[in-house]
């Protein structure tokens, strides 16, 4: 894959002084400054060329030629070069980037994997360092390598969270990586319980929520503590069209508290559903309960302050709902409600507000939907 790396290409260079240069070094050295400052790549390699002709052990003149070759996408010429000014300074660690951006990109991988790897947690600057990780990833993934292309991809988020390349290399990473995880365990253990969880989770993927529950069921069968069973199961039960399922959901989030009383999402199904059967006392114990395990769980709040609207005590669902909101902004039933809130109290211009948020929130939610609609059922969120 072919990127360009939006980096000075004069910036990579160590311009330092030989000691002592003859005459024509000196000469050279001036009509490569001129160059330089007037942005003339093409008439300042020649210029290098024959000063490291003459001293083939001038690290700033090999690491200057080596770069511009290679911004001139003359990657087999520029490595030669590269290298030389490595093996004079082995820190070198952007020079050492683009020899292994130059050796990927000639059909060495083997040997662009060992630069890249070694140049990777040095970089100092972002956009070569994002560079760089892009192409180790693909590296890494090539040589199933999983483990290592996950902490490339980790480090990548946390420079650039929104690039999207970064995030599209997230994407496929994860995919292969699932893919990997399911050939293994069908060889491995085919009939396991383990294999029906993971049977179930892709069936309810693709919306096949009939055989996501059979799954579901098989695997407490074979293994009633396996944990995350019951509160899958009570996922798709409480999910599906046919209420005679949903009535089921609650006793599988409770089976799954039975085994883990500190599993808070199944607190805060628990809640939902209390609130559906208008049990607003209950469903505030639930909601309670799922916050002192995760404070900042937004849909928890949003959950607990309906109830306690439901119970004339809009102060604190105002409170929670604010809260909610500075934990995750996009939450669109937290906006409506607030705005609902905000109106009631006289609060005009903060109702208008909240309303627009939810408004825009909702409209990117319905795009985000069309997007996995025509993604297929595979891709649809759960």
């Amino acid at each position: 894959m072919l990127r360009i790396v939006c980096v000075p290409a004069l910036s990579l260079a160590l311009m330092a002084q030989n000691a002592g240069p003859s005459e024509r070094i000196r000469a050279l050295e001036q009509q490569l400054q001129k160059h330089l400052q007037e942005q003339k790549p093409q008439l300042a390699i020649p210029v290098l060329q024959e000063m490291v002709s003459l001293d083939p052990k001038n690290t700033n003149a090999q690491a200057n030629l080596g770069v511009l070759l290679y911004f001139q996408t003359k990657y087999g010429e520029a490595m030669p070069h590269l290298r030389a000014a490595l093996q004079s300074q082995p820190d070198l660690w952007r020079i050492q980037a683009l020899l292994g951006l130059a050796e990927k990109r000639t059909g060495d991988p083997v040997a662009a994997r060992g630069d890249l790897e070694r140049a990777f947690p040095n970089l100092d600057d972002t956009k070569i360092q994002i560079e760089a990780g892009l192409e180790l990833i693909e590296l890494e993934m090539a040589a199933a390598q999983f483990e290592r292309s996950l902490s490339v991809s980790a480090k990548l988020q946390e420079l650039a969270p929104r690039n999207p390349q970064i995030l599209l290399a997230a994407y496929e990473l994860a995919r292969r990586v699932m893919d990997q995880s399911l050939l293994s365990m069908m060889v491995s253990a085919p009939d396991s319980p383990e294999m029906h969880m993971i049977m179930g989770g892709e069936s309810g993927r693709q919306g096949a929520r009939s055989n996501a529950i059979a799954h579901y069921r098989e695997a407490i069968r074979l293994k009633p503590t396996l944990p995350g069973a019951h509160f899958e199961l009570a996922e798709q039960l409480r999910t599906s069209s046919d209420k005679a399922l949903n009535t089921q959901a609650e006793d599988e989030y409770r089976r799954a508290l039975q085994l883990n009383q500190f599993d808070e999402l199944s607190w805060r199904e628990l809640g939902g559903i209390q609130v559906a059967k208008s049990d607003f006392g209950e469903a505030e114990k639930d909601y309670r309960k799922a916050l002192a395990l995760q404070p900042r769980d937004a849909d928890a709040k949003t959950g607990l302050a309906i109830a306690l609207i439901s119970l004339n005590r809009t102060v604190e669902a105002i409170s929670l709902l604010e809260s909610a909101l500075k934990d995750d902004p996009t939450h669109t039933a937290a906006h409506y409600r607030l705005s609902l809130l905000y109106r009631r109290a006289g609060r005009a211009a903060d109702a208008e507000r909240e309303l627009a948020a939810f408004q825009h929130y909702q409209a990117l939610r319905e795009k985000l939907g069309k997007v996995f609609k025509e993604m297929g059922p595979s891709a649809s969120p759960m």
